[in-house]
């Protein structure tokens, strides 16, 4: 056993990236503290599909087991057009299988879901609620953050966790800019494209709504003729649909500011005025949209930005940037929650063999990190785009691109985009290594020669267990 490195991590943001980054660490059983701006957890959004690639951390967490019973596997992805003709399907199974492949089919879960599984590992008093980070200092001995509630933490190193307007990021980004040293690309603002507008249903009855009893998960995408618009419906487990409106803009830069600094005023008011402009859409299910969005209960309805872009700067001193603070997707198929939790993953396996705390020490563990993953980052970021482009343009070109990739692609075309996708499925080097399925053998990994202690509770003398 090894005793845990001396320094304490600071993690700013308690949403997919920063929870899965607290179970790891208290796996590893370094010292930490996650700090969340909400006064409470509840996690809105839509469906996430986990992709093989991080299946094997759950497993190796032993959360795999919780983590199916919570979702489905993903079956297909259909799009129609408005009379709800098939344009074309994307299979799981054909013409490659993904399992029989990658181990893992990916696995279709509420987000709300998957934020509950990961916080319910995390031990009480390790996450501070009502802390919105108001200043970042730091200096050769630690990183100093103050928050609104007045309160004041020290650590030796701070994470970034904390989405698409990062506060730390923009503390790092403008002690950089000060000294003359941020790139000019950082500093033009996120680019802001759709809205959206999401739910998760209340169980319904899947007698009415047959798909709910199938295994697989089969993803509906109406694609709208005259706007661009689609609208997606996703049935999740416990006979609940997940919904989803995207609606594009052509406004400008002008608008996309504006609507960027408006955006913290989005909140359950905006979404259910801007709810009622899609009511009356057809879905597959020989219901109107209006139908999912009345038996959402409330609060679990909202309205959110989709904006990309990827910074060229992710780390300074003892700050580091993860997931959305530094490579914002445009979120279709759950990328940026499956890319916030392989940088963590990535960012665990250095940390760990990090044996000072010294400022030359963290930032040579963050170039490895930045090295790793920012590759992986930019090439999310262009893939989300190109994604969202063809799922939502319009047109007679932008049509015949959708049904050329939904009907035509061959077999070796899909076997080789999924292979570069799946190829890296890594975990925790610091604990036993799991089998990992499929023909496809993963990129090799080395085990860590840091072993993490138990905690013990002395009241059973015995490891300490989380409820």
């Amino acid at each position: 056993m090894s005793d845990p490195p001396p320094f304490k991590v600071l993690v700013v943001g308690a949403g997919i990236g920063g929870l899965a980054l607290g179970v790891m660490l208290e796996r590893a059983n370094m010292n930490y503290e996650i700090l969340e701006k909400h006064p409470y957890h509840n996690p809105l959004g839509s469906a996430i599909c986990l992709a093989p690639s991080v299946l094997p951390l759950f497993k190796q967490l032993g959360l795999d087991v919780e983590l199916k019973a919570m979702s489905k596997p993903f079956g297909s992805l259909v799009f129609r057009e408005e009379n709800m003709e098939i344009i074309g399907s994307y299979s799981s199974r054909t013409p490659v299988d993904i399992k029989e492949r990658y181990g893992e089919y990916c696995q279709v879960i509420a987000r709300k879901d998957l934020c509950a599984l990961l916080y319910n590992n995390i031990p009480q008093g390790k996450i501070k609620f009502g802390k919105r980070v108001l200043d970042i200092r730091q200096n050769m001995g630690e990183v100093i953050v103050q928050c609104a509630d007045k309160s004041v933490h020290h650590a030796d190193i701070l994470v970034g966790a904390d989405g698409a307007y990062s506060a730390v990021r923009q503390a790092l980004h403008s002690d950089l800019e000060a000294k003359g040293l941020l790139p000019k690309p950082d500093l033009t603002p996120l680019g802001y494209q759709y809205d959206c507008l999401v739910g998760v249903t209340a169980p319904l009855d899947p007698h009415r709504h047959s798909t709910l009893f199938d295994k697989f998960s089969e993803l509906q995408t109406v694609v709208s003729k005259d706007t661009t618009q689609t609208h997606w419906c996703i049935p999740l487990t416990g006979n609940r649909m997940s919904w989803m409106v995207v609606r594009g803009h052509d406004k400008g830069r002008k608008y996309a500011e504006d609507q960027i600094f408006k955006q913290s005023d989005w909140g359950e008011d905006a979404a259910e005025v801007m709810s009622y402009q899609y009511r009356e859409l057809k879905t597959p299910y020989s219901c109107e949209l209006g139908y999912l969005m009345d038996k959402t209960p409330k609060g679990f309805m909202a309205k959110v930005m989709l904006e990309e872009k990827y910074y060229k700067t992710w780390y300074g001193g003892r700050v580091v940037l993860t997931g959305d603070a530094c490579h914002k997707v445009v979120p279709f198929g759950g990328q940026g929650a499956n890319q916030a939790i392989l940088d963590m993953v990535a960012l665990m396996n250095l940390l760990v063999d990090l044996n000072s705390n010294t400022v030359p020490e963290i930032e040579c563990i963050f170039e490895k990190y930045f090295k790793l993953r920012s590759p992986v980052g930019r090439s999310s970021v262009e893939v989300s785009n190109r994604l969202g482009g063809m799922m939502n343009r319009k047109g007679k070109f932008n049509d015949f691109v959708r049904r050329l990739i939904l009907r035509h692609v061959p077999r070796w075309f899909s076997l080789m985009v999924n292979d570069r996708l799946s190829y890296d499925r890594p975990q925790l080097e610091f604990l036993p290594f799991v089998e990992i399925e499929g023909t496809l053998k993963p990129k090799e990994q080395t085990r860590s020669t840091y072993v993490p202690m138990v905690p013990q509770d002395p009241k059973i003398n015995g490891p300490i267990l989380l409820h």
